[in-house]
């Protein structure tokens, strides 16, 4: 074990933290404290007390601290998607048996390390809460201290008995990937992603396959839920570069992007959609969604509920934003007729607008 800087660290975690997590912190440590509201009135006038807490941390408590300087927040709930056939080293265990087997830490290899922290049960559903530490120097020395964390990640996994399917939530890529390694090297959980593949017409639109099963998804799907949407954020792979001089990739920036000039465009000469951000309603709550398609084929979606609202609503939200994500994977388009009504005026637009100019 590395030997810590005890005020360093303390000072470090001071100024990551909010001043209402100093606050609970020193409440936590310091039976009796009692924040004085006219001389502490700003974050900056608590890091006295803050710094004194040297005097009283114990080893654990410093090697805690510094785990918290490096935890990396999600930005809103994100979610990938799986599908699972059996709950592999899981399948038969009592939940307090598969605590007392599985929470525990496990070495990744390559600079990383998962810890599963706990295992509930409730309405057919597994949560497993994990968290994932990055090592900055594990990977050439083959040492993993707490001197040397970088980062840490926070990461829920779902599994759903009854559907048989996996959601992973966490906000970065890499880290994903750890924790379907994870899942499949120490939990022996078989879990393949969904993707977008099923295309269920003969297709002789001038829009994509791909951007026509979004279409689907968002006016035809989404509604039966209740989820009401418009576009703003689009991000089109170009499959002609001559269409942009050379680039690969467009975004799309405006209030119900998908009827500008630009994007009936793109739409109608057949560009893929591969990233989007609606402003939906559900409930009569608003809320901001990203979806971002992932993988080599642009086929495996990442799906974010962006806004500051209850976590009840949020998973709510993300329930059935998933569950018609999965249909679209395995059923295709829900409504040839309508999607192709959809996106006849953008075609029109675009046609119009090329022969004016």
């Amino acid at each position: 074990m590395v030997n810590l800087n005890r005020e360093s660290v303390i000072e470090r975690a001071f100024d990551k933290s909010t001043t209402k997590q100093v606050i609970a912190y020193l409440k936590s440590k310091k039976p009796g404290w009692v924040r004085d509201k006219k001389k502490q009135k700003n974050k900056t006038d608590l890091k006295v007390d803050f710094l004194s807490l040297s005097q009283i941390l114990n080893e654990k408590d410093i090697n805690d601290l510094v785990v918290m300087s490096v935890m990396k927040k999600n930005r809103g709930l994100p979610a990938y998607t799986y599908k699972t056939s059996n709950l592999g080293k899981l399948k038969d265990k009592s939940l307090q048996e598969m605590k007392d087997v599985f929470v525990k830490s496990y070495s990744q290899g390559g600079g990383y390390e998962v810890v599963l922290n706990d295992i509930e049960y409730s309405d057919e559903k597994y949560n497993l809460y994990t968290h994932v530490k990055e090592y900055e120097t594990s990977w050439k020395t083959g040492v993993q201290d707490v001197g040397s964390i970088s980062a840490v990640y926070n990461c829920k996994i779902i599994i759903d008995v009854k559907e048989s399917v996996v959601s992973i939530e966490v906000g970065d890529d890499h880290i994903e990937g750890i924790i379907v390694k994870f899942l499949g090297s120490r939990l022996g959980l078989p879990i393949v992603p969904y993707t977008i593949t099923v295309f269920n017409a003969v297709h002789s639109d001038s829009a994509s396959e791909k951007t026509m099963l979004i279409f689907d998804y968002i006016y035809n799907r989404l509604p039966l839920k209740g989820i009401s949407s418009s576009f703003n954020d689009v991000k089109f792979a170009i499959n002609s570069t001559t269409q942009t001089g050379g680039v690969k990739g467009v975004t799309i920036h405006g209030n119900d992007i998908i009827s500008s000039d630009e994007a009936c465009k793109y739409i109608t000469l057949a560009n893929d959609i591969i990233s989007f951000k609606t402003t939906s309603l559900y409930k009569g709550s608003k809320v901001t969604v990203q979806f971002t398609l992932k993988g080599k084929q642009f086929d495996k979606l990442k799906i974010t509920v962006m806004d500051n609202m209850s976590e009840t609503l949020k998973q709510e939200i993300m329930g059935n934003l998933q569950t018609e994500y999965i249909l679209m994977c395995k059923q295709g388009i829900k409504d040839m007729a309508k999607t192709r009504l959809i996106l006849q005026p953008i075609y029109e637009s675009f046609i119009n607008k090329a022969s004016i100019s």
